[in-house]
């Protein structure tokens, strides 16, 4: 059990001890970022290594460090830092830029890619979320995206997404909490070699020549973001991952309408609620929508 002043240790015991925990901390994150470094050179160039952003894995890491955390310590602390270590590493020498959505609050993009991605990664702000769609897909480096997210859009920015770009890989904030910083509502875009079938929630751009359904949040889905134009309605669409294409089409034809468009553009790990009241202080419950 570690030691507290309780245990008889005086104040010069206590910074000595503060000491030895700086220097194993260190030695531990230089341990981490040559084991980063080992697993791109042991890949070579295979698919899996050559990408730098691995938000499966990032949430995986998460969750983990929420169902470890205890104390006193602020949960949005302990997870800038963890994040801020995860991205040093994985991120050192990638050479990764940061596209940022022109149309948001340009404090708020610089406040959300500084809490999720730290200090070291460059950042190139674009003029709006179709920019950065484009800056992705046709980067030939590594490249990410973050894009504000609108309830109603000014444009159905999603529809350069693709296979063969930028998708849909994270959404933001991920641990959801009252008053947390770096609050604004987003998606992470980055390029991947395909479609990944095993994210918890799916990512569809659907198109509609008539109106939006206006059951679709009975049939559980939600709508992310909506442009409505005298042709129609675009809207990009988040439904569960465990539900198939045709799964998703039925369940827009039973909240009204059947789209004619339905068109996968990729998906995340659902975020978790910080708040959570259960027996773990934060569990991985994670938000039903």
């Amino acid at each position: 059990m570690p030691q507290t002043p309780d245990d008889g240790m005086t104040t010069v015991d206590l910074r000595a001890r503060i000491d030895e925990i700086d220097t194993r901390i260190h030695e531990a994150l230089m341990e981490r970022a040559d084991a980063e470094t080992a697993i791109r050179g042991a890949g070579g160039d295979s698919a899996e290594t050559a990408l730098s952003y691995r938000p499966d894995r990032d949430a995986d890491s998460v969750r983990q460090m929420l169902e470890r955390h205890r104390g006193n310590l602020p949960v949005t602390t302990v997870e800038q830092i963890w994040r801020d270590i995860i991205c040093a590493c994985t991120l050192q020498g990638t050479g990764t830029v940061i596209y940022l959505d022109g149309g948001a609050e340009l404090i708020d993009m610089l406040d959300l890619a500084r809490f999720y991605f730290g200090f070291s990664t460059e950042l190139d702000p674009c003029s709006d979320a179709s920019d950065v769609v484009d800056a992705v897909g046709l980067s030939t480096g590594h490249a990410i995206g973050l894009v504000a997210l609108n309830d109603r859009a000014d444009l159905p920015w999603w529809r350069g997404l693709s296979e063969t770009g930028a998708l849909v890989r994270a959404r933001l904030p991920f641990v959801m909490l009252d008053e947390r910083p770096a609050d604004l509502p987003a998606l992470v875009l980055s390029r991947a070699d395909n479609l990944v079938d095993n994210t918890d929630v799916t990512v569809y751009d659907a198109r509609w020549s008539d109106v939006l359904p206006g059951k679709l949040m009975d049939q559980g889905i939600e709508v992310l973001s909506f442009f409505r134009s005298g042709s129609g309605v675009d809207a990009l669409l988040a439904i569960s991952g465990e539900l198939t294409e045709e799964d998703a089409l039925a369940a827009c034809a039973a909240a009204g309408a059947r789209p004619d468009v339905l068109r996968r553009v990729g998906g995340y790990a659902a975020p978790i609620d910080g708040e959570n009241d259960g027996d773990d202080e934060f569990g991985s419950e994670e938000l039903q929508e």
